[in-house]
């Protein structure tokens, strides 16, 4: 399954996932594209638009979807491993996830 995080603007914050969802399910209703890939799973640093120490009190910007090795051994074969940033904002996300099985 893949793990999709919000995260707020700067440095990825871990944490726990929002939600864990087949990569076709994030495909066909989140719009998980495969071109917008930002970094492998190895990556230590990773920063999504402007990192300022404001950043860590904003609210959640961004929705990133990790695909991991499992996901791929699962039936995603023509995807690489990493973190992909998704075009729809984290309220939409939200409402898709709680809605659509």
């Amino acid at each position: 399954m893949a793990s999709i995080w919000f995260v707020k603007e700067g440095e990825i914050q871990k944490g726990y996932p929002i939600a864990q969802k087949p990569v076709g399910w994030c495909v066909k209703n989140l719009g998980l594209p495969s071109d917008n890939w930002i970094a492998g799973l190895g990556q230590t640093s990773l920063t999504i638009g402007q990192k300022t120490i404001l950043g860590v009190y904003g609210d959640y910007r961004f929705v990133v979807v990790e695909i991991d090795d499992d996901d791929v051994r699962a039936g995603a074969q023509s995807w690489k491993t990493g973190f992909y940033l998704l075009e729809i904002n984290p309220r939409d996300a939200r409402r898709v996830i709680d809605t659509i099985p």
